[in-house]
């Protein structure tokens, strides 16, 4: 069985309620960007399959939701749950999960608000034709008296006073130009095919060593943008 991001929080959420409601100590209930993060910490697998750009998860991934809950719930670091679940068989995830034996549905989506619904005026019995109205009288009409054409403005005389000339602004130097930017070299580290690292180190360029520990801890950051279609597809060169 396999389900959307959004059907996987509700299955979870759903089957942490019972333990929520009797010892209040899960706080936060898994949403769409909870698991998306702990897809990105590798708390939570890649998806299993994908139905064009919609990622789907299965049982295994319940699992590991539920069970991260659970640890958090006894009161666990993120760093302690990272070591004990890191590569966690389904066996040991079924241990920790305790998923009840008829997984509870998500709960239905809320009633409609109470508004009255409009009548059906197409239904109802046709109403009784008014009588027609006798025609008023006819009133009288008042006669328009002609618009009289106003005179034509008069000319300026020719010795007309002229507006007085704007005073002249004194002119300012121009401020001096900022210093162009210094050119400074950086480095850049390709962590896949389309996702390139920029590293503004200067002179310092990195080692060997540290390429592996960048490569090592982009892995998250790797299945986050694959999942979201961030990245070229694989056989395909940027």
């Amino acid at each position: 069985m396999e389900w959307t991001i959004g059907e996987l929080a509700e299955r979870a959420s759903a089957a942490l309620a019972p333990t929520a409601q009797l010892n209040g100590r899960v706080r936060d209930m898994p949403n769409e960007r909870l698991i998306r993060w702990y897809s990105t910490i590798g708390l939570l697998d890649p998806p299993s399959a994908r139905r064009g750009r919609v990622a789907m998860y299965g049982r295994r991934h319940l699992l590991q939701i539920v069970a991260v809950k659970r640890r958090q719930s006894d009161g666990r670091t993120i760093a302690e749950i990272q070591a004990e679940l890191a590569g966690a068989t389904d066996q040991t995830l079924e241990s920790i999960a305790r998923l009840p034996d008829h997984p509870p549905q998500p709960p239905p989506p809320p009633a409609a608000t109470g508004t009255p619904a409009r009548p059906r005026f197409w239904a109802g019995p046709p109403s009784p034709a008014e009588p027609p109205k006798s025609p008023e009288p006819a009133k009288p009409v008042k006669p328009v008296k002609p618009e009289v054409p106003a005179p034509p403005p008069r000319p300026a005389a020719a010795h007309a006073a002229q507006p007085p000339p704007p005073p002249a602004t004194e002119t300012r130097p121009a401020p001096p130009s900022p210093p162009a930017p210094k050119a400074v070299a950086v480095h850049g580290v390709r962590l896949a095919n389309g996702v390139t690292l920029l590293l503004d180190t200067g002179e310092h360029a990195p080692t060997p060593d540290d390429l592996a520990e960048i490569a090592a801890a982009a892995e998250g950051l790797l299945s986050l943008l694959r999942e979201r279609g961030l990245t070229p597809p694989e056989g395909t060169r940027s």
